[in-house]
């Protein structure tokens, strides 16, 4: 990521940190969206009982949260630039492992089954686009199965200035040139909001 978009990232969060305490308002949400959200791309990602599961982007671990209240069993990673928001994850879940990591920086070295991106994207700083790509493109290869994002759509018929959206037709083309032919993506799971699905194409197929 661009280093001053970076550091408004950190800032940002910091700050919502700060004025929402934990509450999902301090990643930018509200309680119902949150839930909406997860509920579509845990639909999306399928039967995850007894698998790896990468939280990339996991803030101060309410997916996590989320997943244990449903009775989802999983092997649990969640992995954060914001060492703010991964030291109330540590705090609030301590059973459950978080790091501070920034993938763009250097490798994780760890494969998981499956890679959930919920929400990561979604603000509009400088190099947002080039490192939500750059970002997929590193965590393809450590995903056994596949890996599932949502971001806004640029079809959106009401727009936030402080949000960065995607235009559906591009980013399922990259997905599918970079990533894996096995790409699929849904506008249809929350309003406004995209659901990108990127599967290894031997899974797809079976092998």
């Amino acid at each position: 990521m661009d280093p001053y978009g970076k550091e408004e990232l950190l800032n940002f969060y910091d700050r919502r940190l700060e004025k929402h305490g934990d509450s999902p308002g301090a990643v930018g949400w509200t309680s119902i969206g949150q839930h909406r959200r997860y509920q579509a791309i845990l639909h999306a990602a399928g039967d995850l009982t007894g698998k790896k599961i990468l939280d990339f982007g996991c803030g101060k671990g309410d997916l996590y949260g989320f997943l244990r209240d449903s009775g989802r069993l999983v092997g649990y990673c969640g992995v954060d630039v914001n060492p703010n928001l991964v030291d109330l994850a540590r705090r609030k879940h301590p059973e459950a492992e978080f790091l501070v990591h920034d993938v763009e920086e250097r490798p994780l070295a760890r494969t998981f089954d499956v890679i959930l991106i919920c929400g990561v994207f979604n603000l509009r700083i400088a190099g947002i686009a080039e490192s939500l790509r750059s970002s997929l493109v590193r965590l393809m290869p450590l995903c056994r199965e596949g890996l599932h994002l949502n971001v806004p759509s640029a079809r959106a018929a009401h727009k936030g200035v402080d949000l960065h959206y995607e235009v559906p037709e591009e980013l399922l083309a990259f997905a599918r040139r970079e990533l894996s032919p096995s790409a699929t993506l849904h506008d249809d799971l929350v309003e406004d909001e995209l659901f990108l699905s990127v599967f290894r194409e031997e899974i797809e197929k079976g092998i």
